[in-house]
């Protein structure tokens, strides 16, 4: 089986040199400036006689909005936030990573028999699942079979069998 289309979400980060040159800053200013708001690590311990506990905290920025607002320098007594010298939107992760069925963005999921296996009987299982699978989602989730390769193959198979009563038919006879 396999998985694409599927993007997960990021803030992407679109400096402005002009800007960021107008307060004396470089892209390695910012660079640094956003990796220290965005350090996971302990925040102290509670210390007592009979137990210790370490303070965690994620301090993970997950939104663009978020970033906008971090103060990346302070200038003449005034401070420089992040959307002052860049243009800071949610996106994805990989933008040149995408599904689509027809015109709409799509995860695709391929599902590929092992060998050995009998394609027909995975594919009528895969259908049987598929009521469970769209239950348990969001109802804005549409779930839809985009190709079924068994339609030829059925309909081989029932060649097959004709062939195979004619031919016995006509020993019979």
């Amino acid at each position: 089986m396999s998985i694409s289309g599927g993007q997960k979400p990021a803030v992407r980060v679109q400096a402005n040199p002009t800007a960021l040159g107008s307060y004396g800053l470089t892209l390695e200013d910012l660079r640094v400036a956003i990796a220290q708001a965005n350090i996971n690590q302990a925040k102290g311990v509670f210390d007592g006689s009979r137990q210790a506990y370490t303070i965690a905290a994620n301090d993970q920025i997950l939104s663009s909005s978020d970033y906008s607002a971090l103060i990346i320098a302070s200038r003449n007594g005034a401070p420089v936030r992040l959307s002052d010298v860049a243009d800071v939107i949610d996106s994805a992760e990989n933008v040149k990573l995408a599904a689509w069925m027809n015109e709409v963005p799509a995860v695709i999921v391929n599902v590929q028999r092992q060998p050995g296996a009998n394609i027909i009987k995975v594919v009528d299982r895969i259908k049987e699942l598929l009521p469970k699978l769209k239950a348990s989602l969001p109802t804005s989730v549409e779930v839809a079979i985009l190709t079924d390769r068994t339609t030829t193959i059925r309909a081989s198979v029932e060649d097959v069998q004709f062939t195979l009563m004619l031919a016995i038919a006509l020993i019979v006879m």
